[in-house]
């Protein structure tokens, strides 16, 4: 059933549409409204709104979907797009609600709707009016869908949420960040132990911020880390001890689940423990209960074999008539690059980057990305946008992929939003991460010169390296008198780094050298140069600089890159690709 509206989408009527109209005020409408509900057959209509510009692609997350994309193909449901840039997709339910805001994202401040509903009482503006177009199918053909399927589209919908509507904190937890259930909230750990308290009883984690609540065998249930990093957000009424529409932190899920929502309790068993008797007491940051964890996981087994980290970056060197392979990067570490201003490092990321992108094994670089782990994320700190994207633009094109690289500008960001951003990030897509390019570490720092802030950054390296099993690469300028990396930060970073390579401008090249490696040779120096499309190239024949002494013995033959094709398979995850 439709009804005339004005130019401002009001309806075009003296009383209520309930209460029926004369069609002859279609004659001065502006656009043509259809009422949702009992009135047309249970129709009802998610609204993709385009307030942030985007809504064609939270429409595409949203179709591409599996389980929303079948119910989707199933009744080839239509879409229509609207004057605003905003969407439509259509259905008829037995079940209708009324208008419901299922999705929202914080501008200026306040939340505003991305994903929205028009339901029972309710009307949307549509096809043949002014600005509107059918995108999809055949509006005049809208099905009906089964009460569980409509329940998997709103679900997969609300899981788009990104931020919460409330967070009623306990007498545990304040805005001052000192009580036992901030301190809980505020440890990265927290996040972790909250997703085994889940797990334990009973709720599943499907991955990509998604959870299935205990007693479901399909569907989404709530999100974790979407709405907010470390926020338990859930939206099923049969969630208990959770409530729909509810957002929980990690505390919280602690004291409902553990403790039968006894929060006392609750913040007894994560109350600091009085520190070891120690110099500077101050600095103790170990719990007594922690130690005896600690001495048995750092104990070193000289009898356990562990298996020796997998390559990820080798540079190609020819000996003789054949080629070696010289291993470079390793999951596990990190390493640094170095030069002056304007030597050309961001060049040299380039080609290290798009090697670990790229199937193409002729370069100076070889890409070895393990199974499973074949992202990059690329951050940058210092550059403004327009550089980020043609550095990011300038990869894809020497990779020949756009699928596996993430690249963030973080520029506009203090410090501490920075590594709060990038360890974010990492707890997204750091199981599929291999390779990590911070360009400029020395921006996640308050200052290069203080020995506690070169402390925080090195192990926030040595932490993200390890945790999540990838390597990372760093970049940080030289002093201008000498060679060394600039202040504490510099220092710390090279002390602690698998490998530093150095960038020296001469001229119209850069010369790459290798400084140091741990655990193998010295790569021989090579110059780099960017031909007239902007691209850096390499060429070989730099006198070879003294060698440092290394024990031979000590090194394992370097196996050539055939033989570790015949052990590494190389795959591409590319995403299912709807055409919209």
């Amino acid at each position: 059933m439709l009804i005339p509206t004005k130019k401002d989408k009001s309806p075009l009527l003296a009383t209520s549409w309930l209460n029926g109209f004369s069609f002859e005020k279609f004659q001065n409408a502006s656009f043509y409204g259809i009422i949702c509900g009992d009135l047309s057959g249970g129709l009802e209509c998610l609204d993709f709104d385009n307030h942030f510009g985007d809504a064609i692609k939270n429409l595409t997350d949203f179709i591409t979907i599996p389980e929303v994309k079948f119910i989707y193909d199933k009744y080839s449901l239509p879409i229509e797009k609207s004057q605003n840039g905003g969407y439509h997709l259509l259905y008829r339910c037995t079940k209708n609600d009324g208008n419901k805001k299922l999705a929202s994202r914080l501008k200026d401040g306040r939340p505003d709707a991305i994903i929205e509903t028009r339901g029972q009482g309710g009307y949307f503006c549509a096809y043949p009016s002014d600005g509107y177009t059918v995108f999809r199918n055949d509006i005049f053909d809208i099905k009906t869908i089964s009460e569980q399927e409509r329940d998997i589209l709103w679900n997969n919908a609300i899981a788009m949420n990104e931020c919460y509507p409330s967070l009623t904190k306990t007498s545990y937890e304040s805005d001052n960040g000192d009580r036992p259930g901030d301190l809980y909230n505020a440890n990265s750990d927290s996040i972790d132990e909250m997703k085994g308290i889940l797990t334990g009883s009973g709720w599943r984690d499907l991955g990509g911020f998604k959870w299935r609540r205990p007693g479901k065998d399909e569907g989404i249930s709530a999100t974790l880390g979407k709405v907010a990093p470390n926020i338990f957000y859930c939206f099923t009424a049969n969630g208990y001890p959770f409530e729909p529409m509810k957002a929980y932190t990690p505390f919280q899920v602690l004291g409902l689940i553990k403790f039968n929502g006894d929060f006392k309790e609750a913040a007894k068993s994560v109350a600091p423990e009085k520190p070891l008797n120690t110099v500077n007491p101050q600095k103790a940051t170990l719990q007594i209960s922690d130690i005896e964890k600690i001495i048995q996981e750092a104990k070193i087994d000289s009898k356990k074999k562990i298996a020796r980290p997998p390559t990820i970056i080798s540079i190609k060197e020819q000996q003789a008539t054949s080629y070696i392979y010289k291993r470079v990067f390793t999951l596990g570490n990190f390493s640094c690059i170095i030069g002056k201003a304007k030597s050309r490092k961001t060049f040299l990321l380039s080609l290290i980057t798009s090697a670990a992108l790229s199937k193409e094994k002729d370069g100076k670089f070889v890409g070895e990305m393990v199974q499973g782990k074949t992202d990059v994320l690329y951050f940058d700190t210092e550059q403004g946008e327009y550089d980020c994207q043609h550095v990011v633009s300038r990869i894809e094109e020497m990779s020949g992929n756009s699928i596996n690289l993430h690249g963030y500008s973080l520029r506009p960001y203090s410090p501490n939003e920075r590594c709060q951003i990038i360890e974010y990030i990492f707890e997204k897509q750091g199981s599929k991460t291999g390779l990590c390019i911070i360009d400029g570490i020395a921006d996640l720092a308050f200052a290069i010169n203080d020995e506690q802030e070169a402390t925080r950054v090195t192990t926030i390296l040595l932490r993200l390296s390890k945790v999540h099993n990838c390597h990372i690469s760093t970049v940080i300028h030289q002093n201008k008198n000498d060679n060394f990396a600039t202040g504490h930060l510099g220092s710390s970073i090279m002390k602690k780094a698998e490998v530093l390579i150095s960038v020296t401008k001469k001229g119209d090249v850069s010369e790459i050298a290798c400084d140091m490696i741990r655990g193998s040779s010295d790569f021989e120096p090579f110059e780099m140069f960017i031909d007239l499309d902007g691209i850096p190239q390499t060429r070989v024949g730099i006198p070879k600089r003294k060698e440092r002494e290394f024990i031979p013995e000590l090194l394992e033959p370097i196996p050539t890159f055939a033989e570790r094709e015949q052990e590494i398979q190389f795959t591409d995850k590319m995403p299912l690709n709807m055409d919209f």
